[in-house]
């Protein structure tokens, strides 16, 4: 089966991994039709609560993930459901024997643990012999995450400074960078953006980042976007720039847009990244060096060169592990916190 995990569409699941509530035997009872309508009412509605509780990306992988177990267990005549611990470390086994990377085989791990627990099964994947062999496949088989490089102030600056901003994709370029960059944002929180997430600030704009990677349930987080101090470019200018200039005054504020420079529908993720990689390409850097990620561990890490706390760091970025941060810190020292000696 493919390995691709957007295979399907999320909505279309209702299967092993989606959690679809029935009627239980005690609705039976007698009672008014107005009572039963009302019961089946909040029956719909907490199975759409269930479905809510993953992301459709999470819910495309786990679905994607499952069926190949299943598919993996026909083949070999085992079990899939209670599947035992020894099947499900075979095949995992199988995983990093195909060249699987270790974050896929935890994957797997998850989908077939989170199968069992809706299906009212034991894990088999809590087995201790289980557990062992994901230890070693993650010591045999694990490698350092391939990062990509920070984008830096100076580089930053060196990238919207090449910018044409006299039509819409420039205008709009230079205030996603430069949004992206001070806010320190992941780039699905930077394209998730909308009018009404804005608000004026004396200090300059507050955005409010209404889901993350990390905020799931959609508590929300409001960050201050302030004023530059000169002679850098402004992100709150460049913002209203490209607003004005596009006259997006609803919904999503980053937008795709035609050749001829027409607004359309909101950008994806993926476009973030493209963006970046096209505007150091221009600039004259190697755009195979940037990712979407760049500026997101590119505020992190000058903000520690700049020699700002930590807790002020973690207060616009939002990181759940601080070992994450704590490396973005590390890389963001400059010579002085080094023991040189040459």
């Amino acid at each position: 089966m493919p390995e691709d995990p957007h295979e399907q569409d999320a909505e279309t699941f209702d299967g092993e991994l989606m959690l679809t509530l029935v009627p239980t035997p005690d609705l039976a009872v007698e009672l008014p039709a107005a009572l039963h309508t009302e019961l089946k009412r909040l029956l719909d509605q907490a199975d759409r609560y269930a479905r809510a509780a993953q992301s459709v990306n999470t819910t495309r992988a786990y679905r994607s993930d499952w069926r190949q177990f299943e598919g993996w267990c026909d083949r070999y005549g085992l079990q899939s459901i209670p599947a035992s611990p020894t099947a499900t470390a075979l095949h995992l086994t199988a995983l990093a024997e195909a060249g699987r990377s270790v974050s896929t085989v935890r994957r797997r791990c998850a989908a077939i643990a989170r199968a069992h627990r809706i299906a009212g099964y034991a894990s088999p994947t809590a087995d201790p012999s289980v557990m062992t062999v994901l230890e070693g496949i993650a010591r045999v088989h694990g490698t350092a995450p391939n990062k990509k490089t920070a984008l830096l102030r100076d580089p930053l600056l060196e990238l919207v400074d090449r910018i044409d901003t006299s039509g819409n994709a420039g205008l709009r370029d230079r205030a996603l960078l430069l949004v992206g960059f001070a806010l320190g944002l992941r780039r699905s929180e930077l394209v998730a953006i909308e009018i009404k997430d804005i608000s004026p600030s004396p200090d300059g704009v507050t955005i409010r980042i209404a889901r993350s990677k990390t905020d799931q349930q959609g508590r929300g987080a409001s960050l201050l976007l302030p004023y530059a101090e000169s002679p850098n470019p402004c992100p709150v200018r460049a913002l209203r720039a490209w607003l004005d200039a596009s006259g997006v005054v609803d919904g999503a504020v980053f937008r795709r847009l035609s050749r001829a420079g027409a607004i359309g529908k909101p950008l994806t993720a993926q476009s973030v990244a493209l963006i970046i990689k096209r505007r150091a390409d221009s600039a004259g850097l190697n755009p195979r060096e940037f990712a979407g990620h760049s500026l997101r561990s590119g505020y992190a890490t000058q903000a520690a060169r700049d020699g700002h706390r930590t807790e002020q760091i973690a207060n616009t970025t939002r990181h759940k592990d601080q070992t994450v941060l704590a490396g973005y810190i590390h890389a963001g020292r400059g010579r002085e916190d080094v023991a040189a000696v040459l």
